[in-house]
């Protein structure tokens, strides 16, 4: 690109200082050439002024004035015959036309000559003819253009090394963006471009380092999901499992009612995957939530499971809910997250109850344990130390503040309660 930019503005440079030149040059010649006249007619005019009305008075001779070395002045009488100076014996053509009582100016081969007549209208008695070499404006206009020339490789000089500058100033944004993508491509997902001053390149930067950062994320919510993923195809297996050896070991339900509760939580499993796959890889989703349906559905999922450890549960919706959006997926994996954890670690009646909370819904899941442990964050992941909740709860929280909800402990103990913040319909709305 440099050197395509520097080729450009020097063709331009050049371009621009020949079609100003060349015109200028041809007015500088014919400038110099005009003024050659001028002082050729003016020295013609001084003479005249000083022709006796007698030309051949052999009395007083007539003497033309001194010149410069090459100008030659001559004066003739109304027959055209020299009388005095330095001219053709002869009038040429521009001595007859000044008899004619016109005043010539021209070039004969070599010279420039002009000539004037000496008295006025048919009583011209004399003409003086002056006459200078044509290589004189010539010399002059070489001195100029040579000057000129020198201006003008100035200039190119001056427009080359603008252009190496502004050749420079144009490539090393573009190279550095070049560079960041290169990086971003070797998976360098931190490299960001920075501002150079160009407001284009700008605008490009700003546009590579969105995506870098929208790719970025992108991929960290699905490193994320992908472990959020197999904690709950985990935690659906292990339940599959023990309904197939408890079938195993009682001998009841039959078979089928065993195979039919394991393909449930096959199926189970498949919209569990499905759901995370999706929500690790779309951008949030904002649509109208049917809390009754997910309810619903939650309920039928979690029934049995409940029922069968003697555990009653409990879906209370209100009425004249506000309008609530977000991702049905998300909220079919919030809900199952939530009654997982009453479920393993809770104990008694699981209740979930459907509210308004300050003009937005608020979705309460509890049971009647004992209570959280202290102050601990039970939103942490598990650490290596064995530190954290799982991945569960976490995974919970970060489906909700994908979606602009909120969730939270609003009571630790007795009976523990969790209580998810649904995002309303209202544009830019907070919960």
């Amino acid at each position: 690109m440099r050197r395509r930019v520097l080729r450009a503005i020097t063709v331009a440079v050049v371009c621009a200082v020949t079609l100003f030149s060349v015109p200028l040059a041809v007015a500088v010649f014919r400038l110099y050439r005009q003024d050659e006249f001028r002082a050729l007619q003016e020295l013609a005019e001084r003479t005249a002024v000083g022709v006796p009305a007698n030309v051949h008075d052999t009395r007083d001779p007539m003497e033309v004035p001194s010149t410069d070395p090459g100008t030659r002045v001559a004066v003739y009488d109304e027959e055209a015959h020299l009388v005095t100076g330095s001219g053709p014996a002869r009038g040429d053509g521009p001595v007859r036309d000044a008899l004619a009582g016109g005043t010539p100016a021209r070039q004969l081969g070599d010279w420039l000559v002009t000539a004037v007549p000496v008295g006025s209208g048919e009583q011209v008695r004399a003409v003086v003819r002056a006459g200078s070499p044509a290589d004189g404006p010539l010399r002059r206009a070489a001195l100029t253009w040579a000057g000129m020339a020198g201006l003008a490789v100035f200039a190119v000089g001056a427009g080359v090394a603008l252009s190496v500058r502004s050749s420079r100033h144009l490539a090393q944004p573009l190279e550095a963006l070049a560079a960041t993508a290169r990086r971003l491509e070797g998976g360098d997902l931190t490299a960001r471009a920075a501002p150079c001053g160009l407001p284009e390149a700008d605008e490009v930067a700003i546009a590579l380092n969105r995506a870098a950062e929208h790719v970025e994320r992108l991929l960290a919510r699905e490193r994320s999901f992908s472990a959020d993923a197999s904690h709950q195809l985990r935690t659906a297996l292990t339940r599959a499992r023990l309904e197939l050896e408890s079938a195993l070991a009682t001998g009841a339900p039959g078979p089928r009612d065993a195979m039919r509760s394991v393909l449930d939580s096959l199926a189970a499993m498949e919209t569990t995957l499905g759901d995370l796959l999706s929500l690790a890889r779309d951008l949030p989703e904002r649509a109208p939530l049917d809390l009754g349906s997910l309810l619903t559905e939650a309920e039928r999922r979690w029934h049995g499971e409940l029922a069968a450890a003697g555990r009653p549960l409990r879906v209370l919706v209100g009425e004249g809910l506000p309008e609530a959006v977000g991702s049905p997926r998300a909220a079919r994996q919030v809900l199952d997250v939530l009654l997982s954890n009453a479920a393993v670690h809770g104990r008694g009646v699981v209740t979930v109850r459907a509210r308004d909370a300050a003009g937005v819904v608020a979705v309460d899941v509890e049971d009647e344990g004992p209570g959280l442990p202290g102050d601990e964050d039970v939103f942490a992941r598990r650490r290596h130390d064995g530190g954290g909740h799982g991945i569960g709860l976490a995974l919970a929280r970060s489906l909700v503040e994908a979606e602009g909800g909120r969730l939270r402990v609003s009571r630790r103990s007795p009976h523990p309660r969790f209580t998810w913040l649904i995002a309303g319909g209202r544009e830019g709305g907070e919960p």
